[in-house]
């Protein structure tokens, strides 16, 4: 069953607000040559407040973009996530230009369309904070899109009149991030965090907090190009070096409460209103097949971590009721988290899917996602404070500051603990395991012969089900992974970029570039930024 292009979302209920889905309203929207009269409807007034746009911005990318196709498809590449199903093709690497369509209407008539939208209404009301928040969202949307499709429409992607926008290299796209994000911590600097009000449905109107959040974004795209030769972003030349020293001063801006800070996107749950991982894989709106896969369960129970017991649900517990839907099956009763026995690698309490198998094992036979990630009410996590410590890891690391490298790599581990609750999860079973634990990755951080692999590995783990680790992946070649025996790729090898969406060919084909073939033809060619 191919799931990529079916995502909708009816509606979202939030205070005082109701917020139609974009996935509703994008069905026939298949290119960004198609924009011209998006959003528009004539029955709502022609100008709509900052005020009133905001919530819609931010619950569409978090739904849309963060939560959906953008990590989805790459959770399956990079073996976090296996398609337990009897035609796995997203997990052989069947992907073509049609799967992405909706992807890149989410982006180009969605996110990006929205906050710009807000900001032009924010700054005709002089709401300056509103402003900064929208030029954020932007930014990010920007980012996310070249990072996954390499050159884009950018300057000419909302001209009037224009049904054939020229396409942008990505060094060009990312000057635009840099430029917005600047221009946004200025803007949030000089807002009115009243103006806010109830819009602000990430940091409840704290300003302070998206200025941080701000700095942490561009923390982590300076260590995203730290292998390509761009000067967007840095005043001088560029190199790891530059892009380091440039990582770790943003770094020092950006979440100084640590977890506190983390950009967490909360859903309210209940009919419709749920988040969308939840929906996804466990309530079965349209699958829940996408399950744990055996790689990444194999790696948590080798590494003895306890993150395994909050990152996958127990065999056999679909979605934690008695009886597992779809499936039938028998009772399910959940059991305390053993560390003696649930590590075991031939222990049945949690098990994952071989990635790209053509046979299903059923899906009460296989670990399905934690309910931290998949609850109907979880938090959707943007970013959190341990992916900023790993990037001040190999920040330093970069620079040959050793001792500095280690410690962020030690808060890292600790800060995605505290976030998952490991700590108080364990301290009835076993008040050491912890630190146990820590102390066992500090070892293996001493003995690596590339201490970059075991930073990247354990910003993997600290970072399940983000868009971050595949593009981790694609930059370091870490953590290894073998291709699926079956790949459908041209070379064998897990994709390292989405094609560009039939759409696209079909409305804008004398601007799409064609050096890197279509569909699956052009999974194996790099963006620029990607140099492994």
């Amino acid at each position: 069953m191919r799931y990529t292009t079916r995502y909708t979302w009816k509606y979202a209920l939030v205070p005082g607000l109701l917020l139609v889905g974009a996935g509703l309203m994008l069905a026939g929207c298949d290119s960004v040559t198609d924009l011209s009269e998006a959003n528009e409807n004539p029955n709502d007034p022609v100008e709509v407040s900052s005020s009133q746009q905001l919530p819609g911005n931010l619950v569409n990318f978090s739904y849309q973009v963060v939560g959906n196709e953008a990590v989805r498809t790459p959770s399956l590449w990079i073996q976090q996530a296996a398609q337990n199903a009897d035609t796995p093709e997203i997990d052989t690497y069947e992907y073509t230009e049609t799967d992405p369509n909706n992807l890149w209407g989410w982006l180009y008539a969605g996110s990006i369309k929205d906050a710009r939208n807000v900001q032009e209404a924010a700054r005709s009301e002089e709401n300056f904070a509103t402003l900064g928040i929208g030029q954020i969202i932007e930014a990010w949307s920007w980012s996310i899109t070249t990072d996954f499709f390499g050159d884009v429409p950018l300057e000419e992607a909302y001209q009037q009149d224009n049904a054939t926008p020229a396409y942008s290299e990505q060094e060009a796209v990312y000057d635009t991030v840099f430029t917005k994000l600047e221009r946004a911590r200025q803007n949030l600097s000089a807002g009115n965090t009243e103006a806010l009000g109830n819009a602000d449905l990430l940091y409840g109107g704290d300003t302070d907090k998206w200025i941080s959040l701000a700095w942490a974004l561009e923390a982590k795209l300076h260590m995203r190009l730290s292998e390509s030769d761009f000067g967007a972003g840095l005043d001088g030349s560029g190199g790891r070096s530059a892009r380091a020293q440039a990582a770790l001063d943003a770094a020092e801006n950006a979440f100084p409460n640590g977890n506190a800070d983390n950009a967490a996107f909360s859903f309210p749950g209940g009919d419709d209103k749920e988040n969308p991982w939840y929906q996804f894989t466990i309530q079965g709106v349209w699958v829940n097949s996408h399950q744990l896969s055996s790689q990444y369960v194999g790696m948590l129970k080798d590494h003895e971590d306890p993150r395994l017991g909050i990152q996958a649900r127990q065999v056999g517990a679909i979605d934690g009721t008695a009886t597992p839907p779809t499936d039938g099956g028998p009772d399910f009763s959940p059991e305390d988290f053993n560390p003696s026995e649930d590590f075991n690698p031939d222990d049945p309490t949690y098990q994952g899917h071989e990635n790209g198998v053509d046979e299903s094992e059923g899906t009460v036979n296989v670990s399905s996602i934690g309910s931290y990630y998949s609850a109907s009410d979880a938090p959707l996590i943007w970013m959190n404070y341990a992916e900023l410590k790993f990037i001040e890891s190999e920040a330093n690391l970069i620079l040959g500051n050793g001792p500095a490298a280690k410690t962020a790599y030690e808060d890292g581990i600790r800060a995605s603990m505290s976030q998952l609750g490991v700590t108080d999860k364990l301290a009835n079973v076993d008040a050491s395991f912890v630190d146990d634990f820590v102390s066992d990755r500090l070892t293996a951080y001493d003995n690596a012969s590339d201490k970059l692999e075991p930073i990247i590995t354990e910003k993997y783990k600290a970072n399940f089900l983000r868009l971050t680790p595949y593009h981790d992946w694609r930059r370091t070649g870490y953590p290894e992974l073998e291709p699926v025996a079956n790949a459908l790729t041209d070379d064998g090898e897990i994709p390292v970029r989405f094609p560009y969406p039939n759409g696209e060919f079909n409305n804008n084909e004398e601007n799409v570039p064609t050096d890197i073939g279509r569909g699956i033809n052009s999974l194996d060619a790099p963006v620029d930024w990607d140099a492994n």
